[in-house]
Order: C-alpha cells, then structure tokens, then sequence
C-alpha cells in the first residue's frame, strides 16, 4: 500500500489529494515526522490559487494535530492544529471534540466547554473513523464533564443522567458514565419530557401534549396513567411546596383541569402558590388540620382522585389523621423516606392503608437504585388501575418503571 501510494504521489506530485492519502498511510504506520510534512504539503496544495478545498485541508489540520498528540508535550501545537481547524471548518465537530479531549488532560474546563457546545449547536455529522471523532455522545460526555467540573450542580448531573439512559452508548463510554454517575450521583428530579415519549410505557390521552412534568420523579405522571388521562380531577396535596418546581399536582391542574386543595406550612410558598396558582391553598401544619371539617368546608366530594402526603418525618402523623371512613381516593402517593428513616412508618402506613381497602401497586419508589422513599396506592373500588401499571418489585426505580430499556 505504501509502495503504491508513494509512486501516485511522485507522478503526480501537485495532487492534494494524493498526498493527503500518502501523509494518512505514514501516520498509519506512526511515522509521525513524514505524516505532518505531507499533511502540510497537502494543505498548501489544497489552498494554491487554483484549488481551495477547505475540507481537505481541515482534513490535513486534524491529522497534524493527531501525530503531535501522539508524541506528548507538545500541548501547544496539538492545539494550534485543532484550532486552525475550527477555523476553517467551524460548524465540523471532529476538530472541536479533539479539543475536548485536549482541554480535559489540561483541566481548562471553560474551554473544554465552549468547544463541545459548538460542535453540538451545529452538529451534522456521524461517526467519523478517519479523523478520530467517535461520535455525538462524546461531545455531550465533555458538555456534561466540563460542566460538572466547572459548577457541579444538579445541571451536571442531569446531563450525565441523559447520558446514561437515553442514549445508547459504546463500551467505553458506558463504561466511563456509569463510574462517573455512581461518584457524582443522580440529579434530585427526574423529569419526563417529549423525548421520552416513545420509550414511556404507559400512554393516556394527550401524553403527546405534555413537553414537560412538574413532578421530582413522575408522580403526575403516574397519576395521570392510573386514570386514562382523566380530565377535571381532584386531589388533595398535603405539603405542596413550590406551586410548580417539584410540584405533584400542578401538571394536573394547568393541563388536565383539575380542582383540589394544596397545603403547606410555608408562608412564602404559600403566598407565591396563590400568585401562581388557580387552585386553593391553605397555610398551615398538617398535623394540626380537623381534615374532615376541612374537606367538608371545601365542599370536596367524598371520592377524592389522588391525596400527596409528602411532609418528611411527619407524613406518617398526618396521614393517620386522614379521615378515610368520610372519603376514599382513587391514587394516594405517600412518602415514608425508608432509605433514610428506616421501615417503621413505611410499615406503619401499609397496614393502615390495607385495612382500609387500599392496594399497593408501586411499593418502594426510588429516585436511584436502591434508595426507596415512597409507595403508590390505589382504591379499586374508584379506579380501573391498568394491570400492566403494578409491579411485583420490592424496590422500584422510577425510571427502569416507566421507561422502556434502549434498544
């Protein structure tokens, strides 16, 4: 091969095009001193006054760049060849990764980043074995690295969770995600958004509708799968919290019409929930509320869609509270924090709930694997719970329960 590629070239020495071939095979072959003299041969050729292939010398840039690397310690002209390929080629991602990859060995996290944003901002291209690119996930590996280095903030850690379930990565690079998700750990919110539709496992009416929850990890989601979609609804929340950042009920009201009552001890919460919100909200402890007279006062019916009981160590107190001989409810989602309070409230609200007709259909909801915090209930005798919805898992993380594996 090398034989015929140097008699091309020598009878044909003004090609660029053959000379490009010829500094490729040298580098092949390591022999990093005749690769780069050909390259530049070959990007002076392609820029003459007769040719102007910026490709081709973009081409050559990349491969210059790539034996430099190869040599070490010679930082500064590996990078001056990846930039002058961006500068011919700005929207091409393979000289921008390359720079990623050079950025990341220096810790220069802001340039690391700059470049792997504008290759994704442009990016056209497929897996490209001749210039080193191995492929568009790589470049959000170095948007999520570079921004977790740069913050560390939930931001990082739900690119890196992107990464990890909704590509499908090479070996390496799986390889490399997972150790980083597992030292970093998962973000606090798990959200559903239009990209998730066709993997979902549970369809309603108007699912396509919906870009993005409000729920940390799913909760309306799940509510609305157990009732087909419903419109009109009702629920009573106890310990709503913002009226839509993590909010289990705001989904709910803004695009299915739903009515209900929201409580929470917070009083700036709960001013900026009636400046938000249509809905009622009420300032007050939960574990100090006659919910009864409450309810009655509101006039809520006595069938009561979905009840939220998320107050942390209290939940158990309230829900013991909840007059379940005056009304019943379709959906309850209960937060007994196991993973860090232990099994005895979870325990406790199972029993109580059991006596009281409810079936536990989602036990153990975890927002990673392994760290379980609430469980999901339902009365069969006010929703036709989808069979297909319970699962037979002690521990379920909330997105191998929704999300159907990659292909």
């Amino acid at each position: 091969m090398l034989q015929q590629l140097l008699e091309d070239h020598i009878l044909d020495g003004k090609n660029p095009h053959k000379c490009y071939l010829l500094a490729k095979e040298y580098d092949k072959l390591e022999q990093g001193a005749m690769a780069v003299s050909l390259y530049l041969k070959a990007a002076d050729l392609a820029s003459s006054e007769f040719v102007d292939n910026k490709e081709l010398q973009y081409k050559c840039m990349i491969g210059i760049g790539r034996c430099y690397e190869r040599q070490r310690d010679r930082g500064f002209t590996v990078e001056g060849a990846f930039l002058d390929a961006v500068a011919l080629l700005p929207t091409r991602p393979e000289a921008h990764y390359h720079l990623c990859k050079h950025y990341e060995g220096k810790s220069l996290w802001k340039h690391c980043l700059s470049h792997a944003e504008l290759a994704l901002n442009h990016y056209h291209i497929e897996e490209n074995c001749e210039l080193g690119f191995p492929g568009y996930e790589n470049l959000l590996y170095y948007q999520a690295l570079a921004n977790w280095y740069i913050s560390g903030q939930q931001n990082a850690k739900q690119l890196f969770f992107s990464l990890k379930y909704r590509h499908k990565l090479k070996p390496s690079l799986s390889e490399r995600v997972e150790r980083i998700v597992n030292n970093i750990w998962y973000p606090d919110v798990i959200p559903y958004t239009i990209e998730d539709f066709e993997r979902i496992k549970f369809i309603f009416p108007n699912l396509e509708r919906i870009i993005r929850n409000h729920s940390k990890h799913f909760q309306d989601i799940f509510v609305l799968s157990a009732f087909n979609g419903k419109r009109n609804g009702s629920y009573l929340e106890i310990g709503s919290g913002d009226p839509f950042v993590h909010n289990n009920t705001a989904l709910l009201e803004t695009e299915f019409n739903w009515k209900g009552i929201s409580i929470d001890n917070s009083e700036a919460l709960c001013y900026k929930f009636k400046e938000m919100r249509n809905n009622t909200v009420i300032c007050s402890d939960a574990t100090a509320i006659p919910f009864e007279n409450m309810l009655n006062a509101h006039c809520m019916d006595p069938i009561i869609d979905y009840l939220q009981v998320d107050c942390d160590e209290a939940s158990i107190d309230i829900l013991q509270k909840i007059p379940f001989n005056r009304f019943k409810f379709g959906v309850i989602t209960f937060e007994h924090d196991s993973y860090r309070l232990g099994n005895e409230r979870r325990d406790t609200a199972r029993k109580l709930l059991k006596e009281q007709g409810y079936e536990l259909v989602v036990p153990n909801v975890a927002f990673a694997p392994g760290h379980p915090y609430e469980d999901w209930y339902i009365h069969p005798d006010v929703v036709d719970f989808p069979k297909e919805m319970k699962t037979e898992k002690d521990v379920n993380f909330i997105w191998d329960y929704f999300m159907e594996p990659l292909e």
